[in-house]
């Protein structure tokens, strides 16, 4: 068997490999350190197409202010101008918008504390222009006549008429009207009350006159003036007691039935 045996390069190889690896390092370090004679232009190139320019994919935009388009920008702390902030924390839900405290239930506006109660008085307080005196409730007023020229004997009358402050739904009958000469009669307590349905008279003051009686009071809104009262108001015949000034006056309440 044969040992095959390696021969040592010639000193020629040798030479001629160092001097190859010398050319080839030089080389590579003559690169790294030439100066790029355009670098100014590319500078200025792109400056220009920078605006056109965008980070595609940036993960966490940390102080991207204007970051308008920012395709996926995951985490734009600061995206100020961010085109699809859809649930801003102070926009879809803002603490005073929807539902601002004094707007929808504001405390003195739908149910205003003086809103159903005028002055302190429910609505029920009130009759409406045009409406009639409610059940139960009274009306009071005055009335009176008198002349300079009585002659006496019935010579000398008067048929004046009083209005309700407030109509009556209907008119009342002779034997609910009650001419009261004293300070009370049944079915009038005294001056300012009257049982409901009933029109007390009361007199006050009389001189030189006849006192009147129940069936001196009549209904002028009817032909022939019949006993009782109308819905807007009574009348009652007064007449002269002597010759000379007579007059007779007091008040009036009148209830609703």
């Amino acid at each position: 068997m044969f040992k095959r045996r390696f021969r040592l390069p010639s000193p020629a190889l040798v030479i001629s490999m160092v001097t190859l690896s010398l050319v080839l390092g030089g080389t590579a370090f003559a690169a790294s350190t030439a100066t790029h004679k355009d670098k100014k232009a590319d500078i200025k190139l792109i400056k220009k197409l920078a605006p056109t320019l965008s980070v595609k994919h940036a993960t966490t935009a940390n102080s991207a202010t204007n970051a308008t388009n920012a395709t996926h920008a995951t985490s734009a702390d600061s995206a100020t101008n961010a085109t699809n902030a859809t649930n801003a924390t102070n926009a879809t839900n803002a603490t005073n918008a929807a539902n601002a405290t004094n707007a929808t239930n504001a405390t003195n506006a739908t149910n205003a504390t003086n809103a159903t109660n005028l002055g302190g008085t429910p609505a029920s307080g009130y009759i409406r222009f045009g409406a009639t005196l409610p059940s139960g409730v009274t009306a009071t007023g005055a009335w009176g006549f008198g002349t300079n020229d009585g002659t006496g004997g019935g010579g000398s009358n008067g048929r004046p008429v009083f209005s309700f402050s407030v109509p009556l739904a209907a008119g009342l009958d002779g034997s609910h009207t009650i001419y009261v000469s004293g300070a009370s009669a049944t079915h009038c307590s005294g001056p300012g009350h009257a049982d409901a349905g009933f029109l007390c008279v009361y007199q006050l003051n009389i001189a030189n006159g006849n006192t009147p009686t129940s069936g001196n009071i009549f209904n002028p809104e009817a032909a022939g003036g019949p006993p009782g009262t109308g819905t807007h108001g009574w009348s009652i015949f007064l007449s002269a007691a002597g010759t000379g000034a007579w007059y007779i006056q007091g008040s009036y309440a009148v209830t609703a039935p």
